[in-house]
């Protein structure tokens, strides 16, 4: 009997199987129909590492949600703020997007994020101090979560007095992508996007007015041939930052210390070698990354894997199938720290390729490594693990261990 090929909300985090074992469904599109023609939502799904790189490598597929078709999942979810808001570089395509990431990049660089480390190990030692003397706690919550949103508000210059907000903002604003979009979720998600970005938009006049050594200062000063960053793109790019930053990053953190905890001759490696765990980091990035899919839209009829797709055609690159896909790694869904080839698509790729990504690896090396030196017999607690639902990022809702 021929197992049906899996299609519509069963390749969404609606579907149990997906939400937990999403593999499943990966072998049996990879096998079947790697280029699949998903009617239901209105998309092709793409589950073969070659046929996502390619896509994510070719410059003439689209980022912009609004040039795919009417009849997709994409167009079908817009509301008409989503049309008129502000853009982020994350959905401009040239020249729109290499203009911002060229000016973004003068203040937002390597040398920055190098600058960052010792702070980000403060931050970590200061939410591991917290969590000291207690049985139990949950790493998601008192410490994957806190750590990126405590470092980007450092890096945006955000005061000790309004770090409350700034949080509270943030969590408020991560089920932005949540797929339950009920009228109070969209109504709460304004709520905590205009509060923020009229934070933003006050830090900017004072910064205008009296420079300080933040990143809001370094935007506003970034200057290009006379072209420089508006307000409002500071302001989105602020919010890309934060988003973007605090949620991949937390489940990254996450997904490498339940990698960890869950195969101990793996762990062992990692505690007697701690360098290693950069590895750790890089195989949780090909294995169970935080981002599981990216976005295109086909602005010409063109062929994917041999299989013509029409003009609009929204495009779902599966990043974490590519990362299991048995054609690039041998045994693909064991967790292996000396797997020699590494190669993934977590950060995306192309002229997209993730801007944060040297960030994300930092604080993750940084927090990881703290972690383990301070609780060297870090345990799970033995709490039942769930999986988040959200569209497009892959972690736990909460992870519980003991020291």
């Amino acid at each position: 009997m021929t197992t049906a090929v899996p299609t519509g909300l069963q390749l969404t985090v609606f579907d149990e199987t997906f939400r937990n074992r999403p593999h499943e469904y990966f072998d049996l599109l990879r096998q079947a129909e790697p280029v699949h023609r998903d009617t239901t939502l209105g998309r092709v799904v793409l589950t073969r590492a070659a046929d996502v790189a390619a896509v994510l490598k070719d410059r003439s597929f689209s980022v912009d949600n609004r040039k795919a078709a009417p009849d997709s999942i994409v167009q079908r979810l817009m509301t008409a703020e989503d049309r008129d808001a502000p853009r982020s570089m994350l959905a401009l395509d040239d020249p729109d997007h290499a203009r911002l990431r060229r000016l973004v990049t003068h203040a937002f660089n390597a040398r920055a994020i190098e600058g960052m480390r010792p702070h980000i190990a403060v931050v970590a030692d200061a939410l591991l101090d917290a969590v000291a003397d207690a049985e139990q706690f949950d790493l998601i919550e008192d410490y994957a979560s806190p750590l990126p949103i405590i470092v980007i508000a450092e890096m945006l210059g955000v005061g000790a007095a309004d770090r409350a907000d700034f949080r509270r903002w943030s969590k408020g604003l991560a089920n932005v992508f949540s797929p339950l979009r009920t009228p109070e979720h969209l109504a709460q998600l304004k709520v905590n996007a205009d509060e923020l970005s009229a934070y933003f938009a006050r830090a900017i006049a004072e910064r205008r007015a009296t420079p300080r050594d933040d990143l809001i200062s370094a935007l506003i000063a970034v200057e290009d041939n006379g072209d420089r960053l508006s307000t409002q793109e500071i302001i989105t790019m602020c919010n890309l930052l934060l988003l973007a930053g605090n949620l991949t990053t937390t489940d990254l953190i996450g997904n490498t210390v339940l990698a960890l905890l869950q195969n101990p001759e793996q762990r062992a490696k990692v505690m007697a070698a701690p360098a290693r765990i950069v590895d750790a980091i890089e195989e949780t990035l090909r294995l169970d990354p935080p981002v599981m899919q990216s976005l295109r839209i086909a602005t010409s009829p063109r062929a994917v894997g041999g299989i013509e797709l029409a003009e609009g055609a929204a495009i779902t690159p599966f990043l974490m199938a590519a990362g299991q896909d048995p054609t690039v790694h041998s045994n693909p869904l064991s967790f292996d720290i000396d797997r020699l080839d590494k190669t993934h698509f977590a950060f995306g790729g192309g002229v997209h390729f993730c801007l944060g990504a040297p960030l994300a690896r930092a604080e993750a090396e940084i927090a990881l490594s703290r972690l383990l030196a301070r609780f060297p017999d870090l345990a799970l607690a033995g709490q039942p693990i769930e999986r988040n639902i959200s569209a497009a990022f892959n972690g736990v809702k909460a992870l519980w261990v003991k020291a």
